[in-house]
């Protein structure tokens, strides 16, 4: 099961989505869809959430200055 970006442009994303069907149980290939449907959908979320990052600077609210960490990877 895998699940990579094929082609961005600016307001589309193209998936390829990779299932291993369990030609012996209906239940197993259900599951093994879900996860690799579920990975799609993370990827594509993460995408999108992606373009709307700020670049780090701070950011300055009712004279109050907010600021960023920066992209930190997450365990």
């Amino acid at each position: 099961m895998q699940s990579k970006i094929i082609k961005r442009t600016d307001n589309k994303l193209t998936l390829e989505v990779e299932i291993m069907l369990d030609p012996n149980s209906m239940l197993n290939s259900e599951e093994q869809i879900q996860l690799a449907l579920n990975d799609a959908g993370l990827l594509a979320t993460d995408t999108a959430l992606s373009q709307f990052d700020t670049d780090g600077s701070a950011i300055e609210l009712e004279g109050k200055k907010y600021t960023s960490k920066g992209k930190k990877k997450k365990v």
